[in-house]
């Protein structure tokens, strides 16, 4: 085990997963972020190639949790990594299923080429995981876990 320690900031999230369990704490952020100046987000942490993140529950255990199961994540404003895509791309409204029976109604921004800018077309080339507005919260959603998306009109 190395003696160097590395501080990290703390974010409070709570991950829906898809089997409808729901997990509340905490998930730890570098300070520096690879792509950026500045910290690192919810949005990047979870685009990590590694597997698992490690999660600290409201009664202090620690436990790692498969990104893959991680249907969605809620976050508070400005500390989930979307505002980098906020102002940018077509604001688009939808509504989206999840396989572990949830719903989200809001609005996400594509940001694609002008000749490919439906929808469809983001829900296609999106990485994995993508920032979701609704009218209460902030969401990062885990495209693989959603078995249908509605467009709504804004």
């Amino acid at each position: 085990m190395s003696d160097f320690r590395f501080d990290k900031i703390e974010q409070e999230v709570v991950l829906f997963l898809a089997d409808g369990i729901v997990l509340e704490g905490t998930v730890f952020l570098a300070p520096h972020a690879y792509t950026h100046a500045g910290p690192q987000t919810l949005l990047e942490l979870l685009r990590e190639i590694e597997p698992f993140l490690p999660l600290r529950d409201r009664d202090g255990s620690l436990r790692l949790v498969n990104k893959e199961a991680v249907s969605h994540a809620r976050h508070a404003a400005g500390s989930g990594g979307d505002e980098e895509t906020a102002s940018l791309g077509e604001k688009v409204a939808a509504r989206l299923f999840f396989f572990g029976g949830e719903t989200l109604e809001g609005t996400l921004h594509v940001e694609m080429p002008r000749d490919r800018s439906r929808l469809k077309d983001f829900l296609n080339a999106a990485p994995d995981f993508f920032p979701f507005d609704s009218s209460e919260s902030h969401y990062i959603i885990n495209r693989r876990l959603l078995y249908q998306v509605m467009p709504l009109q804004a």
